[in-house]
């Protein structure tokens, strides 16, 4: 040992400081990676686990830039770490990493789940004072090119969001606009920087994984390069600190960055702004504009007073006015009266929270009881029916008191029908919520809130997905009666809308003893998520939900990760995820995940290039499908069947079973698959040369495509579709097909999708007659193919930069990637092997 007492998980906060903390104990422990790895797989194998990791895993576990790392692998690393002999450990240090390991990736995925927009907030109705600072705003930023950063500072509650939102309405000539609440101030955890630019991106329809650096350099620099020569508006609303907000500053001419915090924020070059309370005459113009004017007009000196009994500040002006027009049978002097008692009553300095006691004083019991529950909500807005389930109400009670309190300015209403908190009032609401309702009251709500939100995701889904009902978990009903979705498109609506709430509630759940609620949304919403390309959100659900899950559940949740994590073109870590999950499933005899977890190896396997062992699992999985009556699973693993014999040049074999594949799709009603399984019939007849047949299937696939939702199937569709007008001589079209493909492939993140879009685009580059662009396409491909480890797309990349070769007149160029290209196709053992050596005999003749 290095030292006499062993580095321990205290204080990290973040995965790269844990990693660094676990390397130390390596260092400390003098093991060597082979001793560690020889101890793990003996403590294993004596603990009766059959899941043995190689020496690979092990070592790469201890290595800089993990961003996810197997808990189980982690306490089995410490644990021989910590060993004074092999087999002997301190299991309660080994349980400090456990829980280390746990809360760093809560944080991390708490962090993680942003809102963000491409549209500007709702402006006031009426806007109130603050002329000089729109002054100010105006002649800093409306008619500037270089780019222009303002940052606001000011107390809580004195309007700053508002001023913001305001001077950006009043901008013209806006061609971009990306808005977030960067949660600086709020109960929930911070806004990360990292996946605020990330959702920036993936609104401007860039896919970020590929990016290099695990920092957001990479993120900010193409930030930049998107929006440079537009007018930009960013407003970053509620930042806790200089660092939150630098990676997100564009630093191009035309850009305006608009920020607010409760702290002067030392951002380099930018201008400040500092906001303080009203003048007396924005005060009296506020409450003329929010209560009966008359009643103001007959009394302008107590409502003077008042203004100055809550400091001048917006937030709490509102909530006066609010009060005083709800009771007019109070006096203003009345009103004045009960807001100096609360002041002298509660101590308090802060006039927002002055405000805030005497507004909450003046509610019902019933209104106080909902505001409180309110304020256990994870997620960024809320409905009715949630708020209802929350207080244990009725909706039409529920409204009834959302109303109120909206007209008291405690709620602000985010859109028809949805509802949010100012983080002031969270803070207040949660607070008093501590203080008068028992820890179990609280609980119970939340519970309610998980058990509704739970149902209604799988009521929803069983309208997005029916055929896929009997492979989600079944959960007990809300307890406030639910509306089924009318159809497909509604069902898909509500998902959209409570997206962030549901992955919100899913993490909030794992960490407030509801696993069973994180493992369920994780299961429900998976083909929802994956259909729509929000991969990110569905890393992070599935993420948290494999960590808590009971070992048969974990495998359904490892196979959902993994599914996002090929889809991401991470392929190392979904044949690991993979793996495990179909070890548990073999293990339970569960034959439908065995199915899942056999498609969806067999697809990574596919995408390295193993062909046989692929088909393998393909067989194997409609084998088992067959033998339990499931024609969905069975029309599943056939179409896998179809794309693959298709590649390796059995093509009436992959019409035959095409054909067989979407009559069964059909059959179980199962339209997405269906819509992927014509682009595959599609693939089969351009290589039989039926090209109007091909044009015909990818049509029908992308028409598919879009009346379900399936982003990025749309996307694949399109690719074909752009091959067979191609072939066809339309190159015009053909090219638009594919720079909507290649578009939809970036915006959701999935790289596989892109290097084959890059490679048919840079085809048909060619045979337009610009031979120099297609090149460039081809070996932006190869790059990715490379990088994904896909040897198929790597060799057409080499093959179509030989033909973009022969056209530019370099023989000797050409040739060379054609030998490249042979080697590869050679080694898959694919048609295009002979087509490559003709073209290389040609060449050489």
């Amino acid at each position: 040992m290095s030292g006499t007492v062993p580095p321990r998980p205290d204080g990290v906060d973040s995965m790269a400081a844990f990693g660094s903390r676990l390397r130390e104990l390596r260092a400390w422990s003098d093991l060597s990676y082979r001793e560690l790895h020889r101890r793990i797989v003996k403590s294993r194998t004596a603990r009766g686990v059959a899941e043995i990791p190689a020496y690979d895993t092990v070592y790469r576990c201890l290595q800089p830039g993990r961003s996810r790392l197997d808990v189980e692998l982690v306490v089995d690393v410490v644990r021989a770490l910590l060993a004074e002999e092999p087999g002997e450990s301190d299991e309660q240090a080994v349980l400090a990493w456990r829980q280390a390991y746990q809360l760093v990736t809560g944080a991390a995925s708490d962090a993680a789940v942003v809102n963000v927009t491409d549209h500007l907030p709702d402006d006031l109705e009426v806007f109130t004072g603050r002329a000089e600072a729109l002054g100010r705003l105006r002649r800093s930023a409306f008619g500037r090119s270089e780019p222009v950063v303002i940052a606001v500072d000011g107390m809580a509650g004195v309007g700053k969001t508002r001023l913001i939102v305001h001077a950006a309405h009043q901008l013209g000539g806006v061609q971009q606009v990306l808005a977030v609440n960067l949660r600086g101030y709020d109960p929930r955890e911070p806004a990360d920087p990292g996946a605020v630019l990330d959702a920036f991106l993936r609104l401007l329809g860039v896919r970020t994984n590929r990016l290099p650096g695990t920092n957001c350099a990479a993120r900010t620099a193409k930030l930049g390069e998107l929006l440079t020569g537009k007018k930009s508006v960013l407003l970053l609303d509620n930042a806790a600190s200089a660092d939150q907000v630098m990676p997100l500053l564009p630093g191009v001419p035309g850009s305006l960055v608009l920020v607010t915090s409760r702290r002067r924020l030392e951002l380099p070059g930018a201008e400040r702004l500092q906001l303080g309370p009203f003048t007396p005459a924005e005060s009296a113009e506020l409450l003329a504009k929010s209560v009966t004017p008359a009643r103001i007009h007959a009394d302008p000196d107590t409502a003077g007073r008042i203004a100055v009994q809550v400091g001048q500040l917006p937030l709490a002006l509102a909530l006066v006015a609010g009060r005083i027009e709800a009771r007019p049978d109070w006096s203003l002097t009345d009103h004045l009266e009960r807001l100096v008692e609360r002041g002298q009553t509660l101590c308090l300095d802060d006039a927002v929270e002055i405000a805030l006691a005497q507004s909450y004083a003046s509610l019902s019991p019933a209104h106080r009881t909902l505001l409180r529950m309110l304020a256990l909500h994870p997620g960024a807005d809320f409905d009715t029916a949630a708020a209802a389930v929350l207080a244990g109400g009725d909706e039409a009670e529920t409204s009834s008191l959302l109303g109120d309190l909206l007209l008291g300015s405690l709620l602000q209403q985010r859109a028809p029908g949805r509802f949010e908190m100012h983080d002031l009032v969270r803070v207040y609401a949660a607070r008093c919520g501590s203080d008068e309702d028992p820890a179990s009251s609280r609980r119970a709500a939340f519970a309610r809130l998980m058990d509704h939100y739970r149902a209604m995701a799988a009521v929803a889904m069983s309208v997005y997905a029916p055929h896929e009902t009997d492979w989600r978990p079944r959960v007990a009903p809300s307890a406030v009666p639910l509306v089924a979705p009318a159809d497909r498109d509604e069902a898909l609506a509500w998902l959209e809308a409570e997206r962030v709430n549901l992955v919100a509630c899913g993490l909030r759940a794992a960490d407030q003893g509801l696993p069973g609620h994180a493992v369920d949304l994780s299961s429900i919403l998976y083909r929802y998520l994956d259909d729509a390309g929000h991969y990110a959100d569905g890393e992070v659900l599935h993420t948290r939900a494999a960590q808590v899950a009971p070992r048969a559940s974990r495998g359904k949740a490892l196979s959902s990760l993994g599914v996002v994590y090929w889809r991401l073109g991470k392929f190392g870590e979904a044949r690991e995820v993979y793996a495990e999950a179909l070890a548990i499933a073999t293990a339970d005899g569960d034959h439908r995940e065995r199915i899942r977890a056999l498609i969806n190896l067999g697809l990574v396997l596919e995408r390295v290039g193993s062909y046989g062992e692929a088909l393998a699992n393909y067989y194997q999985a409609i084998e088992i499908a067959t033998s339990i009556g499931s024609r969905v699973a069975t029309a599943h693993a056939l179409h896998n069947v179809v794309h693959l014999t298709e590649r390796l040049g059995r093509y009436d074999e992959a019409y035959d079973r095409a054909q067989d594949c979407l009559a069964m799709l059909r059959e179980t009603g199962d339209r997405v698959t269906e819509g992927r399984a014509l682009n595959s019939r599609a693939l089969v007849n351009l290589s039989l040369g039926r090209l109007d047949q091909a044009r015909a299937d990818a049509e029908e696939a992308v028409a598919v495509a879009r009346e379900v939702g399936n982003r990025i199937g749309e996307g694949y569709a399109l690719t074909t579709l752009g091959r067979a007008l191609g072939a066809l001589g339309a190159t015009e079209p053909a090219r638009a097909r594919l720079d909507l493909a290649l578009a939809i492939a970036r915006e959701a993140g999935n790289r596989d999708a892109e290097a084959l879009a890059l490679n048919e685009s840079g085809t048909v580059y060619s045979l337009a007659g610009s031979p120099e662009a297609g090149f460039d396409q081809h070996r932006e491909a190869l790059a990715i193919a490379a990088e994904l480890g896909d040897p198929y797309e790597r060799a057409r990349s080499h093959l179509g930069s030989a033909r973009a070769l022969v056209r530019l007149g370099d023989h000797t160029a050409a040739q060379a990637e054609l030998r490249l290209a042979l080697v590869l196709f050679d080694r898959l053992q694919t048609p295009e092997a002979d087509t490559v050596a003709t073209h290389l005999a040609a060449l050489s003749a």
